[in-house]
């Protein structure tokens, strides 16, 4: 236990978490008009003694299942048209099951009456990590080939997706109030068809040229996607920060410190980018698995630290330490410092290092915040007990 004994969060964090509260904004006639009503019907279903934290991680576990799976059989995104068809089906279950437990965990936190600012740090802080998860298992469909995504299109295509998961909350680390995102509930049931229709139909379904454009499809949906998603988020997040500041209602912090949570995305993004142009190895082209995955859970330690700030109401981190060693490494291959030879050996140790390291980092922050308000991450029953205890002993002295 020692181990997890490391204090990541200093006492402003603490006293941020205990005047902390939940202040989110749903727009989206998805999530409004059929996700919400579906969620409320199913979450009856679970019993009460279930632990909300339970359910998130039950449904991050349910997308790692498919990224396994994915890496075993299809490590280089090239075997399409060769994987079993069971595979398919499994991954629409495992992708609709982890939609469903992500939208139900704040219901049943509200049912059994456990919500807590760790359940929304938890939920958001796995969240970060399966931003990465969701799309890199859809690149399996549409392979690395003449009618699939190329390796630097696939990078790109995640940076496209984790730039409005990163936006929405720097806009809450401004203006208080979490927006949730349209795009989001569309395209988990997006993903889901896109498995069965390559079960029902293999994944050739996918292999076609759009009509009058003549166009293959994949070339249209690698600029749909990510003219989407950042249309839908950065214009609408300006224009709420915008307004919180002309309202007063938001931080009103200074321009840098409005802008200072988006310094370590931009160069894990820029410097990750430039590694796979220049690598002296092409990099991302002999291992593109490897790569995302290492910029990926670069993304999500990021933006973890980005979510307790902004939960906490406290300054966000400057330059994630994890860019110490990720760009530095960048550097010394591309200007020929390290040789050629060990690029791939170093993009592994690093891809383990920060795998271990948020790991411990998400370990510690989930620990520390159950110390300091005395409940457990994945039992309601044993805090309840203890909570009784606790009463009666105050009753008795």
């Amino acid at each position: 236990m020692g181990l997890l004994n490391y204090r990541y969060l200093n006492q402003a964090h603490l006293k941020g978490l205990n005047e902390y509260k939940y202040n989110a904004v749903d727009t989206s006639p998805v999530s409004n008009y059929i996700m919400q009503p579906f969620w409320n019907w199913c979450v009856e279903f679970f019993p009460r003694w279930l632990a909300p934290n339970l359910m998130t991680l039950l449904g991050f576990l349910f997308l790692l299942a498919n990224f396994v799976i994915f890496s075993y059989y299809d490590f280089h995104f090239t075997e399409a048209l060769a994987l079993p068809p069971w595979i398919w089906l499994v991954a629409a279950i495992c992708q609709f099951s982890s939609h469903q437990l992500d939208g139900m965990d704040g219901k049943q936190a509200r049912r059994t009456k456990s919500s807590s600012a760790l359940g929304e740090l938890f939920d958001h802080g796995v969240d970060s990590w399966a931003s990465f998860l969701f799309p890199v298992c859809i690149f399996s469909v549409i392979s690395k080939d003449a009618y699939g995504f190329s390796p630097m299109a696939m990078h790109l295509l995640l940076l496209s997706t984790y730039i409005p998961f990163i936006d929405t909350h720097w806009e809450k680390y401004n203006t208080k109030i979490l927006y949730l995102p349209w795009a989001y509930d569309i395209s988990m049931l997006l993903m889901t068809a896109t498995y069965l229709l390559a079960f029902f139909f293999t994944p050739t379904i996918f292999r076609f040229d759009v009509p009058i454009i003549n166009v293959p499809f994949a070339r249209v949906a690698q600029y749909v996607w990510p003219i989407v998603g950042l249309l839908t988020s950065i214009p609408i997040s300006i224009v709420h920060i915008y307004e919180s500041y002309r309202s007063g209602k938001g931080y009103n912090r200074t321009f840098y410190e409005a802008l200072r949570p988006l310094l370590s995305p931009t160069i894990l993004f820029v410097s990750s980018t430039w590694w796979a142009i220049a690598s002296p190895g092409t990099i991302l082209q002999q291992q593109p698995r490897i790569f995302l995955t290492a910029v990926g859970t670069t993304f999500s330690n990021i933006a973890c630290r980005l979510i307790v700030a902004q939960m906490t109401s406290t300054r966000s981190d400057g330059i994630n330490t994890l860019l110490y060693i990720f760009v530095p490494i960048q550097i010394m291959f591309v200007y020929g410092v390290f040789m050629k030879s060990t690029e791939l050996t170093c993009l592994y140790l690093y891809t383990a290092i920060a795998i271990l390291a948020h790991l411990h980092y998400g370990c510690c922050v989930v620990q520390q915040i159950c110390d300091h308000l005395n409940i457990y991450a994945f039992n309601i029953t044993a805090r309840s007990k203890q909570s009784s205890a606790t009463t009666v002993n105050a009753k008795h002295s």
